[in-house]
């Protein structure tokens, strides 16, 4: 007699949806997570996160599954069953065939045939479902080489004495506050200076501050660049954003003789004894891990076209849904944290990291969130789009978004002021890392072409009491932060660190060494890097100007002066454009098409007024308009000028 599908007992159905879900979603997920640990880090999880995430990507889907089975009726539980097997070969196919090229549903219905056939093959052939039987060990082993022999495996969180290895109590208190992927040049004017028409507060903490204008980071990303920051140390390859990895740092310097006040969501070098419930609780973690990777398997299961309206996984290692959610604002500080910000009984230290202006940029300088159809941008490989015109879009967003930045910077500055902080504390503003707009090269990623746009980074240092501001044109780096933090506080670091303090002679750097997650070093001479920064700020200032209000933003490249007038007394043609449609629910409107013509400029006009110009590049461009400046006219799209 043949069995089939239909009399499969529960157990052994059971055990081939395990096998299949293992091969369709689990081991998917344990291979892409298991290979980047930040992503676990950056969230502070703990080992019993990842094994708990571990056993649900391995055990519920399959649960779920036979739990259904059992309680349809036993004459339907084959059809079910079949209904199911078909679902996951499906899924597995799709994964495998999503890169092949070609429209996405048309990827979609080959892998629903292929998933129907396998679902026939299995009822019909008593040899697929021994495959199945014999794969049953498949699963087991998938869980243990991610438990055992991935990234994973290395996070825990220990509590061992060794959080406190300086007894000594600082002299006084610090405040250190870190920006994200903000490069210095974004901030400067065309003579070199802080722009202090569009970036007031930064400029005003420079009058008052020391400025190292020539500091450059050591790393191209967060999970490294901030570690170095707080433990003065080159980073090495291996290395995770954690206490575990990176036991003695600022925290554990200071933790043993001064109150700590910290607030960092991206990295956890702050032990869980000095810095109790700062990776929040075991629900809250878990429910973003559930979050983040029903995003990240979604990538990994659609093709392209189909995947645009997910959250992007490309700006962070967690919390991707922040993107479609306008209640997680970067800039809004835990008030418990800006409260904390006044003098106390005890020296104290309270670090900030601020996740401005990082991408994605949708923020106004005002604070306020917007959203607009994307230009072309970077894909996996976080290379930018091969037309320039798209990706001076982004860098336009991003320069508004660092006025936020200014904004958030004036205010926590205020409260300083307004407690009396300001004046007895150590006060130190940088930033972890920059980030490159070079059309066909790495946004961030450290390359041969875009080292001058990541290396340079701010560095003020205000020490208590100091009211006038300096500049100081010898290079420094991130890694100096913690050595003049100590310095300051008259505390002796027990151990070896790489960077030195700001505050004492030493002998100029010769070289900028920057390291690239998987270890790679750039060394390169200091005069050398200089000379392309400055090149690269000439460049910024061609582009979008300087010393002017942010809405001079709107205007890029060499006919920006159009920007506000009025199109009749400029003589303007029109530029035949065909228009894609123009959504106008956000603060910004964007107004794009295609011109005839490879390069040129554009300008867009409503009511007859010049209201954005941009490049036309390969015949698109892609221009920002204030919703209030478009109000309800058609939008007219003229020919502003050659610019080649």
């Amino acid at each position: 007699m043949r069995r089939d599908a239909q009399a499969q007992p529960l157990p052994i159905a059971g055990l081939h949806l395990l096998v299949l879900s293992s091969f369709a979603v689990a081991q998917p997920l344990f291979d892409l997570l298991g290979k980047n640990g930040e992503f676990f880090a950056a969230r502070g999880s703990t080992r019993w996160d990842t094994v708990v995430l571990a056993l649900v990507l391995a055990l519920v889907l399959p649960a779920v599954l036979i739990g259904v089975e059992a309680l349809v009726p036993r004459t339907a539980r084959g059809t079910v069953h079949a209904v199911f097997v078909a679902a996951l070969v499906g899924l597995f196919v799709l994964q495998a065939v999503r890169g092949a090229g070609g429209p996405g549903w048309l990827l979609v219905a080959l892998a629903v045939a292929v998933g129907a056939g396998g679902a026939l093959l299995y009822v019909r052939a008593a040899g697929a479902r021994l495959v199945l039987t014999v794969l049953a060990p498949a699963p087991l082993l998938f869980l243990a080489l991610f438990l055992f022999h991935s990234d994973a495996s290395r996070l825990s969180f220990s509590e061992t004495e060794q959080a406190h290895a300086a007894g000594v109590r600082p002299s006084g208190s610090t405040v250190l506050i870190a920006f994200d992927e903000l490069p210095v040049n974004s901030l400067l004017n065309s003579r070199g200076g802080i722009d202090p028409v569009r970036f007031p507060n930064f400029a005003g903490l420079a009058r008052g501050s020391t400025w190292f204008a020539n500091t450059s980071t050591v790393a191209e990303g967060t999970t490294h660049a901030v570690p170095a920051i707080l433990t003065g140390r080159f980073p090495r390859a291996g290395e995770f954003p954690t206490f575990t990895d990176h036991r003695q740092n600022l925290f554990t310097l200071l933790g043993g003789g001064a109150d700590l006040h910290v607030l960092d969501e991206e990295t956890h070098l702050c032990p869980p004894k000095l810095c109790p419930g700062l990776a929040g609780s075991f629900g809250g973690r878990m429910g973003t891990l559930a979050e983040d990777t029903t995003v990240v398997y979604l990538h990994e299961l659609l093709p392209d076209d189909l995947s645009r309206g997910i959250p992007s996984i490309a700006n962070g290692w967690d919390d991707f849904l922040r993107d479609s959610n306008k209640h997680n604002d970067p800039g809004r500080i835990d008030p418990a944290f800006v409260a904390s910000l006044r003098p106390q009984p005890r020296p104290s230290l309270w670090y900030v990291h601020v996740m401005l202006p990082h991408s994605p940029w949708t923020y106004l300088p005002s604070g306020r969130r917007y959203a607009i159809r994307q230009a072309p941008g970077w894909g996996g490989d976080e290379v930018w789009t091969q037309n320039q015109a798209a990706v001076d879009q982004y860098w336009q967003r991003h320069l508004l978004q660092t006025g936020y930045a200014d904004r958030v910077l004036g205010e926590l500055v205020a409260r300083l002021r307004a407690t009396g902080l300001y004046d007895r504390a150590l006060l130190i503003v940088t930033a972890d890392h920059g980030v490159s707009f070079r059309a066909g090269e790495k946004r961030r990623p450290l390359s041969d072409t875009n080292l001058q746009d990541i290396a340079y980074v701010p560095l003020f240092v205000k020490l208590p009491h100091e009211r006038r501001g300096r500049v100081v044109r010898a290079a420094a780096r991130t890694i100096d932060i913690m050595p003049t933090i100590a310095n300051a506080s008259r505390v002796r670091i027990p151990w070896l660190v790489d960077g030195h303090s700001l505050l004492n002679p030493r002998a100029p750097e010769r070289n900028v060494v920057l390291i690239k997650d998987q270890g790679r070093r750039f060394v390169v001479p200091v005069a050398e890097l200089e000379e392309r920064r400055t090149r690269a700020l000439r460049r910024q200032v061609g582009l979008f100007g300087s010393g002017e209000p942010l809405a001079s933003l709107y205007g890029i490249g060499p006919a920006r002066a159009l920007l506000g007038r009025p199109v009749r007394a400029l003589g303007l043609v029109p530029a035949h454009a065909k228009l894609d449609d123009v959504d106008r629910s956000s603060y910004l409107v964007q107004v794009s098409g295609t011109v005839p013509g490879p390069t040129h400029d554009i300008a867009v006009a409503a009511e007859r007024r010049v209201v954005a110009v941009v490049p036309a590049v390969d015949g698109r461009f892609w221009a920002l308009v204030p919703r209030s400046a478009l109000r309800d006219a058609r939008p007219e799209v003229y020919a502003a000028r050659g610019s080649g």
